[in-house]
Formats: C-alpha cells, structure tokens, sequence
C-alpha cells in the first residue's frame, strides 16, 4: 500500500509540476496588463511616465527572475526544492527582494515601496512588495506586486482588496529594504 501511494504521489508530482517556460521576458499581450498596472500606480498618485516605467518593470522583470531561477510550477513546489537546497532562490522574499533590487535602479521619485506580509512566522506565510504614494503611509490602498503567486507572471492588486491574503505593512521587511 505504501509502495502504490508513493507512486501515485510521484506521479502526480510528475504530471503537474514542471518548469516554466519563459521564452521571453515580454510578451506582445502585456500591453493590456501594462496600462492597466500604469492606470493604478497612476491613481495613487504616481507620475504618468514613472507609473508606465514601474508597470513594464514590475509585469517583465520576474520572468527574467523565474529563468534565472529556473523556476518550476506550482510556488509551493518550487519552495520544496529550494528547502531541500535543489534550488538556490525563488521563495516569496526573494521575489521582494529581487524586485526591488531592481526597482531601486530606477530612482522612482512619485512612489514608496513597502513589504507586505501575511500570516507571519507560519507555515504559508507570505511576503510581497507593495507600491505606495511617495510619503504615504496608505499600505490598504497601496499596489501588491506580487510575482510568487503565479509562478514569475505578475499578480497585482490593492492591499484591502486581496482576498486570499491579509497582508499588514512589515516594519522588519521595511528595514530589509533600506538595506538592499
């Protein structure tokens, strides 16, 4: 009976887990997802130009991070792998980290970025970027950039509108930030 259980879990590991394809780091239908990331970050009161530029970054930039972390679907598996030491990066802060390693380059002068996270010091605790207005402290209408949740493509959405997470405003993430 163990035997026949550990072939079905293999198996089912086998058929639904595999690596993700990324042949490009952009894809012609971002254009949508790009004006409608550069509406919102718009409405928070971030410039035009800065508020384009954060959403062709923020919609890209975590396919380039899913190759060179030779990403595999679904997160939680690809986690499995970097816990066993199989992989070396790819957990939900290294996401946050990485982003805004990226996003820092930039010199954004309309936004602030803060670390969100849900369900701390747990079993399926999350981590996530979250754009606010430059000197804002409004994390619930802040933006979630959040490229774990579907494996390097872009969820994004506003803090009090996430329903699968309740993410709080990391102080201790926040000063990780400062020192990236």
């Amino acid at each position: 009976m163990k035997r026949l259980l550990f072939i079905i879990f293999t198996s089912f590991l086998l058929i639904s887990c595999g690596s993700v394809n990324v042949d490009s780091i952009y894809k012609s239908s971002d254009n949508a997802k790009i004006a409608k990331l550069a509406n919102e970050l718009e409405n928070l009161g971030g410039s035009h130009s800065e508020a384009r530029e954060l959403a062709t970054l923020a919609i890209t930039y975590p396919r380039f991070l899913a190759k060179k972390y030779k990403l595999v679907s679904p997160p939680l598996y690809h986690n499995f792998l970097v816990n066993q030491g199989l992989r070396k990066r790819g957990l939900c802060y290294h996401w946050v980290e990485d982003i805004y390693k990226e996003i820092k380059t930039r010199h954004f002068k309309t936004f602030d970025f803060k670390w969100g996270q849900a369900n701390a010091n747990k079993l399926n605790e999350h981590n996530v970027l979250v754009v606010v207005k430059k000197g804002s402290n409004d994390f619930e209408n802040g933006i979630i950039l959040d490229a774990w949740r579907n494996s390097g493509e872009l969820f994004f959405k506003k803090v009090k509108d996430d329903k699968e997470y309740h993410f709080i405003e990391s102080k201790e993430g926040d000063e990780r930030l400062k020192k990236l």
